[in-house]
């Protein structure tokens, strides 16, 4: 009959307590932060699922700061082009009422100047900026958009922000786009042998004209800043019938720059949406991880009671083992 070695019980002791202890610190490190999985052994298939609901949280925070420049850029250009067109439609009433011949060249005159500090204000507002960013430059973000005459130094690029998984939404209008019109080229032509037919000696800087052609149709590209350019000269040579002639441009203008703003509005609303589906998605992840990895707090308190008697009970067994004599070898 073979005899148990001392070393051999020993072991035994050490592996049974080692391994009840490791069980007790491991609840009682999960009762501390309450996680049923404090490590990837605990639950490899969930802790994958947690830390890919982890990642898509990451992504959606900065989603959510691509939607709060988004808004702010798009608030910013709404209120411009909402001044705008206010002062847009200012210079009409103004070209409406001085469109008759019952005013006098000085009065006029007075007008002139008025249109004058409009023209130079709608330079300002096309040269605004957000920061250190030119709103209405393109892409060419720090490139002063218009010079003095109202030529466009920026291009026709697109910002685009990414709001969600491989969805973007154009965040700016550049300067080509919303300050010039195109008017078509043999409506040019005509307006341009009007104009020749009733013997005018002035010259109106700022409205291109092409001469007679026979071939082709362009397009002539025109900005506010030459009708309002226009409007003045017309003002300063008391000519009622040029005046007439940009009120039709002038209306194409601001219908042109309402469209922008109803543009602006529908990306502004996209955004929201975008916004509020990402918090959505936000709380429903944060539950689906809370079910993964939150521990049942009474199963934890009497799954540790548990392993803490058990180790109680390991305790004592060893005492009771290791209290032996050298008689008791002697048996």
């Amino acid at each position: 009959m073979s005899r148990v070695s001392e070393n051999s019980s020993i072991n035994s002791i050490n592996y049974a307590v080692g391994k009840t202890k490791g069980k007790v610190e491991d609840l009682q490190i999960k009762g501390s932060t309450l996680k049923r999985v404090a490590k990837p052994s605990d639950d490899p298939v969930g802790n994958v699922e947690v830390m890919a609901l982890r990642s898509q949280n990451v992504d959606a925070e900065q989603y959510l700061r691509n939607l709060n420049f988004a808004q702010t850029q798009l608030s910013y250009t709404e209120n411009i082009l909402e001044e705008m067109t206010d002062i847009l439609v200012k210079a009409k009433e103004l070209a409406v009422g001085q469109a008759s011949s019952i005013y006098s060249p000085e009065i006029r005159l007075g007008v002139s100047k008025e249109i004058h500090q409009m023209r130079q204000q709608i330079l300002g507002i096309a040269n605004k900026r957000m920061g250190n960013r030119y709103l209405f430059a393109g892409q060419k973000i720090l490139t002063r958009p218009f010079d003095q005459d109202g030529k466009y130094q920026g291009d026709q690029g697109k910002i685009n922000i990414e709001v969600n998984k491989d969805v973007f939404v154009p965040v700016n209008i550049n300067g080509s786009e919303l300050f010039f019109s195109s008017t078509n080229k043999k409506k040019a032509e005509k307006q341009d042998l009007e104009i020749k037919a009733m013997d005018l000696d002035i010259e109106i800087k700022g409205l291109p004209r092409l001469p007679a052609s026979d071939t082709g149709e362009g397009e002539v590209p025109v900005s506010i800043f030459d009708e309002m350019r226009a409007l003045e000269n017309a003002l300063l040579t008391d000519n009622p019938q040029i005046i007439q002639g940009l009120l039709e441009r002038l209306d194409q203008s601001i219908e042109r720059i309402i469209t922008f703003r109803t543009q602006i509005g529908s990306v502004a609303n996209t955004v929201t949406n975008a916004e509020s589906n990402i918090e959505k998605t936000k709380l429903l992840n944060d539950a689906h991880k809370s079910k993964i990895e939150d521990a049942d707090v009474a199963d934890l308190m009497a799954n540790l009671q548990k392993e803490q008697a058990v180790l109680k009970a390991t305790y004592q067994a060893s005492s009771n083992l290791m209290n032996v004599s050298l008689m008791d070898f002697l048996k």
